[in-house]
This record gives C-alpha cells, structure tokens and sequence, in this order.
C-alpha cells in the first residue's frame, strides 16, 4: 500500500493511532468486520469523519459490509510502523517524566520507554517502575543501537541543550512538552505539546458548544 501521506492532514494523523487501537481492541475480541457507525461510538469521531479518513488508504471496505478488522489493523499497523517494539528514551525524570515512566503506554505494547535520564543526583541510579534512570552526562554510553525517538519532560530554559544533544547522538524523533519551537537538524521530526493551549483549546469548544445549546432550548412561557 502506498499511500502519500504529505497530503493527510495533521488532524487525520493524529487519529491513526485512536484507530489502530480501537481495531487492535476488536481483532482481539474476535470481531471480524465494524461499520463506520459501530466504529464512531467506540471512538467517538463522527462516521462521516471516518469514511473520509480511511478514503486515504485505498478501498478498504465496501458499502453494507463495512471494514475488514484484520485489514485495518494491518494497514495502520504499517501506517504506524509497529510490526516490531519501538524502544525510546526519556529525558527529565521529575513529576511529569515519573508519570509516563510509570505509564510506559500500557495500552500499546509496540511502544516502551526503556530508560530514564536526568541531571538531578537524587534521581541518578534509581529506577522508576522498573525502569533505569542514568545521568544525562552519560547519554552517549547508554543508548541503545538503533534507538532514534526520545520523550522530552525538561523546562524551557534547557529544551535546547537536551535536544542538541540528543541529535548528537542518533535521536531524529522528538516528543517534548516545553512548547517553545528551537533550533534543529532538517533530519528531526519535533512534536511539541503545549498542554496550556490544548487545554485553552478544550475550554474553548466546551464554551461554543453550550452556546449552541443554549440558543437551541425551548424559550420558556413568561
């Protein structure tokens, strides 16, 4: 399957992996086909969303029918590139690095953080749910051949820095939660997460949407 994926828009890609977990979910429970409708409860993406979505990806179902589970889990899984355990790194391992240590995307066993890095000496040497926690001096030594995708948990003041090292040694895919753009390699992919604007986002939406509930109630009889 070849399918471009400059022409998918970013709001399609961030919803591969909400289907591909969803249709892992199915395949496991033994469901062999799903409509848009039964798909659009389950992910709560509305169906027309759906068909348009997967129109990017070939034929994939037909009408009445609905979609192949199995073919969709393997269309997204090779979408996501997940036919093998991708092994990250994280660096900063305060409250926010603890939790995702922690978490270590138990929902999806194709992603693992295997190791933690920081600065702080209370922190060098210990593991976090199992997992080691090393000094950020020894990255180099450290990582693990064939390891390219690094989580970043670190302030702003040394987003920078982190990443500029993190290149230096291999990592061309970045997840980082200090919102402020830097300077990097034309080879890395950067994902900034600014939890403040996704939340102003949400708020936003809320706001709207009783709006337009507000003017399709009733008018109440004076």
């Amino acid at each position: 399957m070849v399918v471009n994926k400059q022409a998918l828009s970013q709001a399609t890609i961030k919803r591969i992996p909400v289907y591909y977990r969803t249709v892992k979910a199915l395949q496991q429970s033994g469901v062999k086909r799903v409509r848009s409708d039964r798909l659009s409860k389950l992910v709560h993406i509305a169906p027309a969303t759906i068909r348009r979505d997967f129109s990017n990806f070939g034929d994939l179902g037909r009408s009445g029918y609905g979609y192949s589970v199995d073919l969709l889990a393997e269309v997204f899984g090779e979408l996501l590139k997940v036919h093998s355990e991708e092994q990250m790194l994280l660096v900063g391992c305060g409250n926010l690095g603890r939790a995702l240590l922690t978490n270590n995307f138990r929902r999806n066993p194709d992603l693992s953080i295997v190791m933690g890095f920081d600065t702080d000496p209370s922190l060098i040497g210990t593991t976090i749910a199992g997992i080691p926690i090393y000094n950020l001096a020894t990255l180099s030594e450290k990582i693990r051949p064939g390891m390219h995708t690094a989580i970043v948990c670190v302030p702003s003041s040394a987003q920078a820095a982190v990443i500029s090292e993190l290149e230096a040694n291999g990592i061309t895919a970045i997840l980082t939660f200090a919102p402020k753009p830097v300077p990097a390699q034309p080879e890395t992919t950067i994902r900034y997460i600014d939890l403040t604007s996704e939340l102003q986002a949400l708020l936003f939406v809320d706001h709207q949407n009783k709006l337009t509930q507000e003017r399709k109630a009733p008018l109440k009889q004076s």
